[in-house]
């Protein structure tokens, strides 16, 4: 690579601002990890999913990272296979922080502040108390600290879903230590995305076949933000179809790179557009279609109905999206978002269901709906303007894991799985899941929305037999 354009203390300074917007949050630039993956990862791509994710997550506010690994293993991640994922993984960190330290090693990770295992730790390791691990597969996610309870043979398949959502819990563990916020919780804490629980024993976690040849038909992805970005990057792991339209008007910037899976230093500083980042993340079997501007504008070029969606992803906030999705008769709406106190939440809408998003978000604006028929309009809201808020380096990534597994569900003959709202607070190890099933709220617009009314369209959608 050239030589970056941003002086080391600028680059950090405006990389690290919204991770210091965060109350209590401090202290971490000094901190270093020594990271110790599981021999058998030339042969797992669970193995492979979690050290590609966490490294991905860890080099966006860890400046030194010690990495044990075999300089011959080999990738087998879509789209790499046969690399050499040492070198993988080397491209993927100096794109991340060209100033970081970063290195590989054979045997030892040396003086470092904590350790990390990816994989269940092996006895030859020596894991002792103060050791975080990190092991997924298929549904299931697994994070601890000390010496593993029980060990768990994983079946070895082809989803990314249970791995990305440990690499995001031991991150979040690495993290609460870098910024001393927590001591130590020994004990192993096991989850399955499938059914949003926690389980004592990772046998017990619901862990049905995942589908990883589906055609998701065409998605309407609103926004290509953060946890927009990251989504696209855990689908780029996949082998899914879809014909994904990626819409937003934004550019990337240094700010964004503490959060998204996706986006590199470099694109921060050509301030490139988020789309064309977004679609440079995906490959192979999944179609990206660009357009740069507001939902608004997307839907007054008539690409709504010109190009109607088998589902929407809400990934925005700005511009009254929220009512400008609703008021147009939308199919099967997901949305998912981060809060500045440590907590992710994922929201589903099936038309006539469930509760939409401006059931959930229609008291951030001050709102009034005039039906958007063929002579109607739809008059313009006003924005409350809030002021800009923390966001925590792993958050973006595990509210993205939410949806990837909401979409792994999708393709199953008993979907819905689960109720339409989660949230996860991960302040500590260990928290449960929360989950509810929202009906549509008394007053807003989504109950005035008659089936008749959706457009043909909308009503051929693939997964308008929810409704």
């Amino acid at each position: 690579m050239s030589k970056f354009p941003l002086e080391r203390n600028a680059w950090y300074q405006l990389r690290d601002d919204r991770t210091k917007r965060i109350d209590g949050v401090s202290g971490f630039e000094d901190f270093s990890l020594g990271v110790i993956v599981n021999s058998q990862i030339e042969v797992s791509y669970p193995i492979q999913v979690i050290t590609l994710t966490t490294l991905n997550i860890l080099a966006r506010w860890c400046r030194k990272l010690r990495i044990q690994l075999p300089s011959d293993s080999r990738s087998c991640l879509p789209g790499q296979e046969g690399q050499n994922f040492r070198e993988v993984l080397a491209k993927y960190l100096s794109a991340i922080d060209p100033y970081g330290q970063f290195s590989f090693c054979e045997q030892t990770v040396g003086d470092c502040t904590e350790i990390l295992f990816i994989g269940q730790p092996e006895e030859s390791e020596h894991p002792n108390e103060r050791s975080i691990w990190v092991d997924g597969s298929g549904w299931i996610a697994g994070v601890g600290c000390g010496v593993p309870e029980m060990k768990w043979s994983f079946k070895d398949d082809s989803s990314p879903v249970g791995p990305a959502f440990a690499s995001c819990l031991g991150v979040a563990e690495v993290f609460r230590r870098a910024i001393g916020l927590y001591p130590s919780h020994s004990g192993d804490f096991w989850y399955s995305l499938y059914d949003c629980r926690k389980v004592s024993d990772p046998n017990e976690g619901r862990n049905p076949k995942y589908v990883s040849d589906f055609d998701f038909g065409r998605i309407h992805q609103v926004g290509c933000g953060a946890v927009a970005s990251s989504l696209d990057f855990l689908v780029s792991l996949t082998n899914w179809k879809a014909e994904l339209h990626l819409i937003d008007y934004d550019q990337v910037d240094v700010s964004n790179c503490n959060r998204s899976l996706a986006f590199s230093a470099c694109d921060a500083v050509k301030g490139l557009d988020k789309t064309d980042s977004c679609a440079n993340v995906l490959k192979r079997n999944v179609h990206p279609v660009r357009f740069k501007g507001s939902y608004a504008d997307f839907i007054q070029k008539g690409k709504f109905i010109d190009s109607p969606a088998d589902f929407i992803l809400c990934l925005a906030n700005e511009m009254n999206v929220w009512a400008d999705i609703q008021n147009n008769l939308p199919p099967v709406v997901f949305h998912a978002t981060t809060t500045p106190n440590w907590a992710i939440n994922f929201g589903r809408h099936i038309p006539k269901k469930e509760w939409c998003i401006m059931c959930r978000f229609g008291k951030e604006i001050e709102y009034e709906f005039i039906p958007n028929c063929g002579d109607g309009e739809i008059k313009p809201e006003t924005i409350v303007v809030k002021p800009i808020q923390g966001v925590l380096p792993f958050s973006s990534p595990s509210a993205a894991v939410l949806i990837l597994a909401e979409m792994a569900k999708m393709p199953l003959t008993n979907y819905p799985v689960n109720e339409d709202f989660v949230e996860f607070s991960m302040r500590r190890l260990g928290l449960d899941f929360l989950t509810l099933q929202r009906g549509p709220k008394e007053g807003c617009i989504c109950n005035d929305q008659s089936t008749d009314l959706y457009p043909v369209e909308v009503k051929s959608s693939k997964f308008w037999r929810l409704t």
